[in-house]
């Protein structure tokens, strides 16, 4: 009965997941239909997290490299960094409100910069891997900033563009304020200067 039940669990078990990874793809796909017709550009979230990824496959085994003394301190201090900065991509894929989130982001990643140029000065990183490195979160700093202002432009509300007045004799182009008062008062669009030639 104990063979049989683990024979279902790990049989099925399997198709249930395999099914599921399967509904998601699928959901991803149609996702990504509908906004192709509705015109909408596709943005590809996942690029941040794959070079964070690569990123931290770098980093590790440049860690490794690193003398015994720093593995509990400096060394654990750029994990812990780079382990939030791939905390923080995944969850501003996930969640609708990305501002606070991709804020931290920067800072995160603004961090890291500075904790592997103190491993490039104290000699603890070749400079090599330096390098390749920090171009690394370069590339990435790049592409969190970019994510900030296309998140700042989609949340920005739609400016309606003002209408704009002109001086009927000088050809001025006038503030609302100065139009409202020489309609008001002279019964067509003055500058302030004409207004005044008006008043003599």
């Amino acid at each position: 009965m104990v063979k049989f039940l683990k024979y279902f669990i790990e049989e099925w078990g399997d198709k249930v997941e395999e099914q599921e990874i399967q509904e998601e793809l699928e959901g991803a796909a149609d996702q990504e239909e509908l906004e192709e017709e509705e015109g909408k550009p596709i943005k590809h979230k996942l690029q941040v997290q794959q070079k964070v990824y690569d990123m931290i496959l770098y980093a590790y085994p440049a860690l490794e490299q690193m003398p015994k003394s720093q593995k509990f301190s400096l060394a654990q201090d750029i994990k812990k960094c780079m382990d939030k900065i791939l905390r923080l991509v995944i969850t501003a894929n996930k969640k609708y409100t990305k501002k606070t989130t991709l804020q931290e982001l920067d800072i995160e990643v603004a961090a890291l910069k500075v904790y592997i140029r103190v491993a490039a000065d104290l000699t603890y990183l070749p400079l090599k891997k330096y390098e390749v490195w920090s171009g690394q979160l370069v590339e990435i700093g790049k592409m969190v900033g970019g994510w900030i202002r296309s998140n700042r432009e989609a949340n920005e509300p739609v400016k309606i563009d003002a209408e704009i007045f002109h001086c009927a004799d000088c050809n001025e182009e006038i503030p609302t304020k100065a139009h409202k008062y020489s309609m008001e008062h002279f019964g067509r669009d003055l500058c302030y200067k004409c207004q005044k030639k008006q008043r003599k």
